[in-house]
């Protein structure tokens, strides 16, 4: 699948996003157009793996979200996740396009969230791939420590955080919690990862921390009680967010449970034979 960079230009600025080619003649495209949401701090390159493994027939865009990868922010200093998903639906306004199926993972599971809710006549069908189901002291905790604002200083103190902070998340949940209760199982200190996310963290320094603190006031459960449209759940069976995964389904109504999704080529059947089911009903 050959796959490129491109731009949607919104009043903010500019949303930048990874597409298949085939998205630009969407005629010519099978089913409806997959619009892909990364984690936080990535970006949209980060889901290239899950793209290419998603047959080619079907238009796939993949959005850096606001505050990250080349994409703007959003304006004022504490957006909620609803501004997150008002900017990306107005980038899909700008590309042309129509009714779309939507997949989130971690951050971006939020923001689709609540763009599904705010916007169910264009997002058809849902796969959320990872959901911080946190209590309200966590939440709070959280919001406190987990994604400290930051800006760059004579020292050039960033550049050793940012690679601590990266690192710490691969290793320990909440990553400020270094001990080994909080050890992730499963946790891979992967040095190509950590450089490729530590970028990213510098790269949008300033911001990087908004997305997190938009999914920390999220009420997502009540969200998730509400939404309509008909959604898929995945499993990857190790991520520090896979065992809400479990209560998702009874929050939302007539969901679908995916398991063993770790590697891309897994999510993608999940999500393929998914909308493959909605789409010919």
């Amino acid at each position: 699948m050959a796959i490129e960079k491109a731009y949607a230009a919104i009043a903010e600025g500019q949303v930048h996003l990874h597409r298949s080619l085939r998205s630009h003649g969407a005629a010519e495209a099978d089913g409806l157009p997959l619009v892909m949401l990364h984690a936080s701090p990535a970006s949209s390159t980060s889901l290239l793996p899950l793209m290419r493994a998603m047959p080619s027939a079907r238009s796939l865009i993949a959005f850096d979200t606001p505050c990250n990868g080349q994409s703007c922010p959003p304006e004022g200093d504490d957006p909620e996740i609803g501004e997150f998903a008002d900017m990306l639906d107005r980038a899909c306004d700008a590309l042309g396009l129509d009714e779309i199926a939507l997949y989130g993972t971690h951050t971006g599971a939020h923001i689709a969230t609540a763009w599904a809710l705010a916007r169910p006549d264009r997002v058809k069908a849902l796969a959320l791939d990872g959901v911080a189901l946190l209590d309200a002291e966590l939440r709070q905790e959280m919001l406190a420590e987990y994604a400290p604002p930051k800006q760059p200083d004579d020292s050039g103190s960033q550049f050793h955080w940012a690679w601590q902070y990266i690192r710490d998340q691969m290793i320990f949940f909440p990553h400020y919690r270094k001990d080994a209760e909080h050890r992730r199982e499963g946790g891979v200190f992967d040095a190509r990862l950590l450089h490729e996310l530590v970028l990213d963290v510098l790269n949008n320094l300033e911001s990087y921390h908004m997305p997190y603190r938009a999914v920390f006031r999220h009420e997502v459960r009540a969200d998730l009680k509400r939404l309509a449209v008909p959604t898929l759940v995945l499993r990857d069976g190790g991520g520090p967010l896979d065992p809400a995964a479990g209560e998702l389904p009874t929050l939302i109504a007539h969901a679908q449970l995916a398991s063993d999704c770790a590697e891309p080529a897994a999510k993608a059947a999940a999500i393929e034979a998914f909308l493959s089911e909605f789409e010919n009903e």
